[in-house]
């Protein structure tokens, strides 16, 4: 299937010979998911996209008239996958197969007929049950039992007897061996040795059905002059079922925002918004918050449902031409009538010739247009494009498992599932907490909203009350004093409107192949009125808050983020075994922490904090009153309440989350005297929001933190997950294992550990994160390679494309790097690479270095921009008075003694290798920063001084 051309052909031979539904095997697809090529959707189960073969592979075509019946599908290997379609008082299931070939074991064999008994289990005995594939097996003729008739084709052989067994154990019947037909009506497969003086023809595919249901298949034979460019023959089954009529579910929004950059639609719906909210009258009345709200809804949603309905969008032609399929007729024109092999090999080089052209001709196409957005500095569209080319999905999983390990398919019992799943999630005692009795916070200001909205980015998805937030940046200024006597009603009285209380949940996977509810991430899509209210808020206490944050915790605040976090960590593991001292290190891993936070302690916190008592009421409302539904391939659920937890997905959830997590480690930590001691200040953690890592210098006092932790966390909700949760010693030497024990479970002590996704390990070294970085990028180039290798896109968007999307992963926590000379080389290599393949230069050709870089108009630039970003991070630390813990850490005089002879490379010392300079000078260049510019501007010219 992978061969251009191919998937054409199949659709063409479906539509010639009236079939609707067609099994495939070794498709060799890579994923699993759905095509859609013209009017026939493909749906398809490989090898998983990380593995480097694509091997195997089933797939099963379903024409555009009963596509809209298919209920599931199933992936369930690469050898095998179901498809359940309704038909009238019951489903068809479609299971496709494709066997291990004869070379392969027993083993192998036995696994695959597994999964096929697990696509099994998930049929009724009302069902009709089709099983087709490509089962390498010879029932052989003349043995007619009631699982096969007696016009099979040659002799039985073991995987015969193997496949028998299976019809006999699920009541299945053999439909190619029921009625007699010309022996070339039989066979399937052509060997490679066939010649006419020895013909060697098997017949070893088959399509079985369950025996109920026997007489509905009227004929089974196969078709051997239809071309599909294989050495199997297609056989075809006439089975006649009657089909479910149904009707397609309505998505529940219906509104469309890309039609506003239309600017007629757009000047449309804004004239008519703003006329309904010119007429719209506000009650004054603290207890008509519900009205005032659904009489803003109506006169904003009025106008979109009008001009913005969503339309189906027009699928674009792919790079297959009218052409191509004419000549695709005429080879079948020539196989009917038995023409010469020589006039049939010379059309198919033709047609792949013809299909090469065409392909290339489309590419050509969607790089002018890639290059004609980047002219217009459409950076939003010209990204589209380019994932629309380049892009796979990740690998979807269509179905979940159960507690007992039962696959769920159907989509009503997923949603019990993930209700169920939701309500333990987030179940609790909580007890109630009490109302403020003397309110204080100064009344919501229009400029307020008005920044707000807009710096609203675009395109968001809308929450329950189906707001799109495109639309609040519609409103004009005037009309904005309605909003705010809305907010104001909200502010002062508490209440807040039901639309505002309610969140839809959608489920996104944390991993490749996520099975089970606990594998996916919940996101809550909210009101879009009420971000606004939230952000306006967020803008009050966020700085009051932030002040009695510790200096430790790297996540959600402003100015911080993932390279302060790895910064502070590589350097002071650094520093330490400079000075011989050994780092004891605990990556903790909590079980769900943003869904375990407790309402009523988060609520008593926030009353000791330093904030208006109005916004702690609202956000007390807002988590004691809030319900959620989940959605579930467009079917909802019913509605449930939350009871504790942080909403992900709404702008107050970090912060609330880092206040939380401070008052747990204060608690366990506050008279702590362990940890690593800089200028007698003792740094015994490291946050970045729920990734914590907890330091000391020995296994005692690692252990007894460890336990103070785990203490407070669980008294406010928080677990550990003790599997995932690491230990690893920083050293030099090759100590023996030392036992770190967490509630009775001995954590695992490892040699590396992926932290904040790079890989950090116990002798602080970076080559192995720099090896892994490499492979990362090249990857992530492969799957570009469609357009960074195409003839016809610009090298000036080549290049901004390798710096857009390659050199960014490569280049993750590069102001944590420390570089030797090994290290250098290898990224310069990594570089040159790219441009080799940018350039379409083989690796047989003697093209010099310098001449490549001379045909791409540049130098190497990988190793300077390390340099760049590393010199450039060490003025912004120095420089910002937030960053003490950094300047304390790069600066700060650890106690120990060092060892005899060359010491080892260190983050300041490349830096003082690269300028030549001492790190006082550094220092010094750091905070002017007119001279750390001009040492950047140097760079490419050798002079960093």
């Amino acid at each position: 299937m992978i061969e251009l051309g191919k998937s054409h052909s199949i659709i063409q031979q479906m539509e010639r010979l009236g079939v609707k539904i067609l099994g495939i095997s070794e498709s060799h697809w890579k994923g699993s998911g759905k095509k859609l090529i013209q009017d026939t959707t493909f749906y398809y189960s490989g090898s998983p996209e990380s593995d480097g073969v694509n091997y195997h592979g089933v797939a099963i075509a379903v024409d555009k008239t009963i596509n809209n019946n298919v209920k599931h599908f199933l992936p369930l290997s690469n050898r095998v996958c179901l498809l359940q379609l309704n038909a009238q008082g019951r489903h068809i299931n479609i299971i496709q197969a494709y066997a291990p070939t004869m070379d392969k074991d027993d083993e192998e064999v036995e696994e695959f007929y597994r999964d096929i008994a697990a696509a099994m289990r998930l049929t009724k005995s009302i069902d009709v049950t089709i099983v087709l594939g490509d089962f390498n097996a010879k029932v052989g003729e003349g043995s007619q039992t009631e699982v096969m008739g007696c016009f099979g084709l040659g002799e039985r052989n073991e995987r015969g007897d193997r496949l028998l067994l299976f019809c006999q154990e699920n009541k299945m019947i053999l439909t190619n061996t029921l009625y007699k037909q010309p022996k070339r009506r039989l066979y399937t497969w052509i060997s490679p040795q066939d010649k006419p003086e020895r013909i060697i023809r098997n017949q070893i595919d088959y399509i079985m059905i369950n025996q109920r249901y026997r007489n509905t298949v009227k004929s089974a034979k196969t078709y051997p002059g239809a071309y599909i460019g294989s050495d199997h023959s297609i056989l075809i089954a006439d089975v006649q079922i009657k089909l479910k009529k149904l009707v397609q579910p309505k998505s529940r929004t219906q509104i469309d925002v890309r039609k506003l950059q239309d600017l007629s639609v757009k000047g449309t719906v804004f004239q008519e918004l703003n006329e309904n909210l010119d007429t719209i009258s506000m009650q004054h009345d603290a207890g008509q918050v519900e009205e005032n709200w659904l009489t803003i809804k109506s006169a904003l949603l009025g106008p979109c449902n009008k001009h913005l309905k969503r339309t189906k969008a027009k699928r674009e032609k792919d790079w297959m031409t009218e052409q191509i399929l004419r000549l695709m007729e005429v080879r079948q024109e020539l196989r009917d009538r038995n023409a010469d092999k020589t006039k049939l090999k010379e059309l198919n080089n033709k047609i792949r010739y013809e299909c090469r052209q065409a392909k290339e001709q489309w590419l050509k196409e969607k790089c002018e247009e890639i290059e004609h957005l980047q002219t217009l500095h459409d950076a939003h569209n010209m990204h589209k494009k380019i994932r629309e080319l380049t892009g796979s999905k990740k690998q979807t999983t269509h179905y979940l498992l159960n507690e007992c390990g039962d696959i769920i398919v159907e989509t009503d019992k997923q949603v019990k599932l993930w209700e169920k799943y939701i309500e333990q999630l987030f179940d609790d005692d909580r007890v109630n907490v009490e109302d403020i009795e003397t309110p204080t916070g100064p009344e919501i200001l229009k400029d307020e909203i008005s920044y707000v909205i807009n710096n609203m980015k675009k395109r968001k998805a809308a929450g329950p009350d189906e707001m799109p937030g495109d639309v609040l940046q519609l409103i004009e200024e005037k009309h904005l004093d309605k909003l705010a006597h809305l907010f104001n009603q909200v502010y002062t009285s508490g209440i807040l409107p039901v639309d505002w209380l309610k969140s839809t949940f959608i489920t996104l996977p944390k991993k490749q192949n996520a099975k089970k509810c606990e594998d996916h991430r919940t996101i809550s899509l909210m009101s879009h009125v009420l971000k606004v209210l939230l952000k306006v808020i967020h803008k009050r206490i966020n700085k009051k808050l932030e002040e009695n944050i510790s200096e430790t915790q790297f996540g959600f605040r402003n100015g911080f983020g993932t390279r302060e976090a790895l910064f502070a960590y590589n350097v002071l593991a650094q520093r330490c075994l400079d000075v011989n001292k050994n780092v004891y290190v605990c990556f903790i891993d909590y079980n769900k922490a943003f869904d375990k936070v407790r309402h009523n302690r988060l609520i008593n916190i926030l009353k000791e904090e330093n904030i208006d008592t109005r916004d702690i009421q609202i956000i007390k409302n807002l988590y004691f009153n809030q319900t959620a539904e989940i959605s579930v391939n467009s079917e909802i659920s019913k509605e449930l309440k939350i009871k504790r937890g942080v909403r992900q997905g709404c702008v107050l959830s970090p912060l609330l989350f880092n206040v939380y997590s401070e008052r747990i480690m204060a608690e366990a930590l506050e008279e702590e005297v362990g940890g690593i001691v800089i200028n007698g200040t003792h740094i015994n953690n490291l946050r970045y929001a729920d990734d914590t890592v907890l330091l000391a210098e020995n296994m005692e006092d690692l252990q007894g933190m460890l336990n103070k932790v785990i203490r407070i966390s669980e008294e406010y909700g928080l677990t550990l997950n003790t599997k995932k949760t690491k230990c690893m010693i920083v050293t030099k030497r090759n100590n023996p294992p030392e036992q770190l024990i967490a509630g009775g479970d001995i954590i695992e002590q490892v040699g590396a550990y992926t932290y904040l996704g790079t890989r950090v390990n116990s002798s602080a070294e970076y080559l192995p994160e720099i090896k892994i970085r490499i492979e990362k990028a090249r990857a992530a180039f492969v799957n570009m390679r469609s357009l960074l290798s195409a003839r016809d896109l610009g090298l000036e968007t080549k290049t901004r494309l390798l710096k857009c999307y390659i050199f960014p992963i490569l280049l993750y926590g590069v102001e944590a790097w420390t570089l030797n000379k090994e290290c250098e080389k290898r990224l310069q290599a990594f570089e040159m690479w790219t441009y080799r393949r940018i350039l379409r230069i083989p690796w047989t050709d003697r093209v010099t270095n310098v001449e490549v870089l001379r045909r791409m108009g540049k130098q190497v630039e990988i190793l300077e921009e390390v340099k760049k970003r590393k010199l450039t991070y060490l003025g912004h630390i120095m420089r910002g008075p937030k960053y003490k813990i950094l300047h304390l850490i790069i600066q700060g005089k650890i106690v120990g003694k060092r060892s005899v002879g060359r010491r080892r490379i260190s983050w300041l010392r490349n830096l003082r290798d690269w300028f030549s300079c001492s790190s006082q000078d550094l220092f010094k260049a750091a905070i002017n920063k007119v001279r750390l510019t001009l040492m950047v501007a140097n760079l490419r010219h050798g002079d960093g001084t």
